[in-house]
């Protein structure tokens, strides 16, 4: 999936795909618990929440569109995941973070932590 796909999804969709992304497959086994990929890619996504800041925040690219619109989060979205490379060890996984991120925002992400001069 790309970008735009992802922006089209909930929340709850992307962590579960995130989720279910990191969990790989279960070898046709049914999971005990179909909740689980969800709950497991926003605990992924919030224990990685440090390394983001660390790799987004003051990076010069960001400086003028970490905005609050909703346009900008589209930007935001694009250019993060082109800033993120290959954070989360795939291209899907990065567009992945790089939308759950444009949504909290890089303004929200980023407010406290040191900018780079």
């Amino acid at each position: 999936m790309s970008v735009d796909e992802y922006l089209k999804k909930t929340d709850d969709e992307l962590y579960a795909l995130l989720g279910a992304s990191l969990l790989g497959d279960t070898l046709g086994a049914a999971p005990t618990d179909p909740d689980r990929p969800r709950r497991y890619g926003r605990e992924w996504f919030n224990g990685q929440l440090g390394a983001l800041r660390n790799r987004i925040c003051g990076h010069e690219r960001l400086r003028g569109v970490a905005g609050t619109s909703t346009s900008d989060r589209v930007i935001d979205a694009f250019a993060l995941c082109e800033i993120l490379g290959d954070f989360g060890g795939n291209p899907a996984r990065t567009a992945l973070v790089a939308v759950l991120v444009a949504r909290i925002g890089v303004g929200s992400l980023c407010s406290g932590h040191r900018l780079s001069p």
